[in-house]
């Protein structure tokens, strides 16, 4: 138990650090509060606020002898990791697929996804932080008759993240069926990304003034 507490709290400390810095770089930027990027950003930060708060609950040796393996770490993973890299996944497409497809994402779809995402988040993940509390041990194939309306309320915040897999592949799809193309990319001249034509040419030539296209 003293080793997972201690680095617990060696990656707590660090990245709450970490957590400060993203919100002063925010603060300071001139993102749209409307920016679907800016939404997934931001539910970056909560979520892992959320699971960095839980990892502080579990740098306690005290505490941690009492949740380690429990669904409370389970809860705790999830938050720090697996809903992270998911995260980062979905900028990735939403911040280049105008970039490398020429077509732009719908901005409202894009929204209503980042809410259904983490309406299904939450509702499947934060109960486990109650099943851990109450000693229930990770590994089981059954549970007891009075965890049963949490265990389904588990479930269907699993269908709503399942669907809202789902809804942002229509996402992409309907991007490359109603082709709403690029005109522009607006932005600060000295971004080198803003100095290229969408969509990317297979063979281009950036740090030159014209470009040497090759098809």
């Amino acid at each position: 138990a003293v080793f997972f507490s201690s680095v617990t709290m060696i990656i707590g400390v660090p990245t709450g650090i970490k957590v400060f810095s993203w919100l002063y770089m925010l603060l300071n930027s001139r993102v749209s509060l409307w920016d679907p990027v800016l939404w997934w950003v931001l539910s970056f930060i909560v979520l892992f606020t959320m699971g960095g708060v839980t990892g502080i609950i579990l740098s306690a040796c005290v505490l941690d002898n009492i949740l380690h393996d429990t669904w409370f770490v389970v809860a705790h993973f999830h938050y720090v990791m697996s809903l992270g890299s998911y995260i980062s996944v979905l900028l990735f497409f939403v911040w280049w697929w105008p970039l490398i497809t020429g077509v732009s994402l719908n901005k409202y779809l894009l929204q209503c996804h980042c809410i259904v995402s983490n309406v299904g988040f939450n509702l499947c993940f934060f109960p486990m932080h109650y099943f851990g509390m109450c000693g229930l041990p990770r590994r089981v194939c059954i549970y007891e008759t009075g965890y049963a309306w949490i265990n389904m309320i588990c479930g269907v915040g699993s269908f709503i993240s399942a669907f809202s897999g789902c809804f942002f592949v229509f996402i992409l799809w309907e991007s490359l069926i109603m082709r709403n193309v690029v005109l522009g990319c607006y932005g600060n001249s000295s971004v080198l990304c803003n100095l290229c034509i969408l969509p990317l040419p297979y063979h281009s030539q950036f740090f030159t003034l014209g470009y040497s296209v090759s098809y």
